[in-house]
């Protein structure tokens, strides 16, 4: 994957000029006070403390184009794709280190890419049309941020 300073500098805009973009201030994702964009369930957050560096970003496949998506993908160099199954992306990421099921049709498991860089990567599978929401983020620091 690109490095921590490449990725802190992306931003939604880039991908989706033309969008309706909404800036978030004082969201709280992880313990942490972030600020950032949206389109939808798709955010791009920035530590509060950190507001030039770009530390988390989602893409929700159900709703974020599919072209901008594969765009992204690419930049960041993560071979994932809308739809694949667990078994894929246990293939290319390794072994969960957490899962989660708050929802009956889908799991959510939590991936650590080592890197170097390192990444914690999070994929949305639905049982019934595989990956649906991803979340990569640099690692965070200790404590509430």
């Amino acid at each position: 994957m690109i490095s921590h300073a490449r990725f802190g500098a992306l931003r939604l805009s880039q991908f989706l000029p033309d969008a309706e973009i909404a800036e978030l201030e004082n969201w709280e994702f992880i313990d942490h006070h972030w600020i950032g964009e949206a389109i939808g369930f798709s955010e791009w957050l920035r530590l509060k403390n950190k507001p030039q560096t770009l530390g988390s970003l989602a893409i929700d496949f159900s709703d974020f184009p599919a072209e901008a998506a594969s765009e992204v993908l690419r930049t960041i160099n993560l071979p994932v794709r809308a739809g694949m199954k667990f078994d894929e992306l246990h293939e290319m990421l390794g072994e969960p280190v957490k899962e989660h099921c708050f929802v009956k049709d889908r799991v959510s498991y939590e991936f650590v890419v080592p890197g170097p860089p390192r990444y914690d990567v999070s994929c949305t599978v639905l049982n019934e049309g595989g990956l649906t929401y991803l979340v990569v983020m640099t690692p965070l620091p200790k404590g509430r941020g």
